[in-house]
């Protein structure tokens, strides 16, 4: 028998427990006073669910071995539209619902084998409105999570925003065999592959000027403009920084626009966003989201308010950048209730209630103790840091 958990998946001992189930209740906590209602959709969808808007691959589902063909989810995006589009089709827009649980990507390991990767994820979506004021409020509330969820000062923050139609823009001056190949190249910010990729050098340098134009937003978007002209995604844009960088800065934020920024699912239609730390290796991607309006046609009866925007926080994330100091426990206190006679165990359990009732974890020796060195070592097993004695 096997004992090892399956490739990619992983058990978290208590602490990682419950620095999760902190982080996720400070997140809900907030979802609430934003006027987030809570929604729980399955783990297990239909794969056509799933695959809903062309953005996952069938190779990156789990599946579920049933009479019809299911697979674990590996987003939580797309059960919530196919909820909104059914069980909540009747209820008037727009819909704010806040989701959290665990879902399971499937990827392919070195071997050829398959590497589950498991996740635990926080997140809200805004469906049925369509005014640039929705993507304010989602980036608003997620500047605002991360002072909730207190992450150690010495993590730089950067929020890269951009949009699929800018990125549509700059690919549609080339030829639409190559298309593809530097969109991937873009949303890679692969150089090497963009020394042998056959386009000609003037191309090429104007493909890494692309490359190398994230930044400031003001002066990126002045760069966009001497080349596209004026167009409404760069006006929305320009209206949308003058509200989120002054809020970004107050948290200590830097916020940059990306025009090449990609997303590995292709939900995206319009605004799209990372938050991405610093660390002690390389820098983490902590929350995606954006705008998937054609996610929300797809499952919609009809064309009225097909409009969706969300974020996802990856809280097995944020946790590592979470320093042991931050928890905040109700209370750090952990009671062993010790007795030397069984007939003092009423006397015990009696004891370990009324604790209990002022909120100080307690557990009960389950017999007697006679000596120091009994004593000492059950404390030590069932992690105590304090002994009452029934007498």
């Amino acid at each position: 028998m096997t004992l090892q958990p399956a490739s990619g998946a992983r058990d978290l001992n208590p602490q990682q427990v419950r620095k999760n189930h902190l982080i996720a209740s400070k997140l809900s906590s907030l979802y609430q006073l934003w006027g987030y209602e809570r929604i729980s959709p399955p783990h297990i969808e239909r794969l056509d669910t799933l695959t809903a808007a062309g953005g996952i691959s069938n190779n990156e589902i789990l599946k579920i071995v049933s009479d019809e063909p299911l697979g674990l989810r590996p987003e939580i995006t797309a059960s919530i539209v196919r909820a909104a589009s059914t069980r909540f089709n009747e209820y008037e827009r727009p819909l704010r619902f806040w989701s959290a649980g665990t879902s399971f990507k499937c990827n392919q390991s070195i071997d050829g084998g398959i590497d589950i990767e498991e996740s635990f994820q926080s997140g809200v979506e805004l469906i049925g409105t369509k005014a640039i004021n929705a993507e304010i409020e989602l980036l608003s509330l997620l500047i605002e999570s991360l002072e909730v969820i207190e992450i150690d000062q010495k993590y730089k923050m950067t929020l890269l925003i951009g949009n699929t139609y800018l990125l549509e823009l700059i690919l549609s001056s080339f030829d639409s065999t190559k298309i593809d190949q530097i969109k991937k190249i873009l949303c890679d910010l692969d150089y090497i592959a963009l020394t042998t990729l056959d386009v000609k050098e003037e191309q090429r340098m104007f493909i890494k000027t692309i490359m190398n134009m994230r930044g400031k937003p003001e002066k990126v978007l002045t760069n966009l403009q001497n080349i596209y002209g004026s167009n409404s995604y760069i006006d929305k844009l320009k209206e949308l920084f003058t509200i989120i960088e002054p809020l970004a800065k107050e948290k200590g934020i830097e916020v940059q626009l990306d025009p090449t920024l990609g997303t590995k699912y292709k939900l995206y239609s319009g605004l799209t966003f990372s938050l991405v730390s610093s660390s002690t290796s390389a820098p983490v991607t902590i929350a995606k989201g954006g705008r998937y309006d054609d996610l929300v046609k797809k499952f919609s009866s009809s064309a009225q308010n097909c409009y969706g925007i969300g974020f996802s926080i990856s809280v097995d994330k944020v946790r590592e950048l979470i320093s042991t100091s931050k928890e905040k426990l109700v209370n750090n206190v952990k009671v062993l209730i010790a007795y030397k006679q069984s007939a003092n165990l009423y006397k015990a359990l009696k004891q370990q209630k009324e604790l209990h009732r002022k909120g100080i974890i307690s557990v009960i020796s389950h017999e007697p103790l006679k000596t120091n060195d009994e004593t000492n070592q059950l404390l030590k097993s069932n992690r105590c840091n304090k002994i009452e004695w029934i007498d």
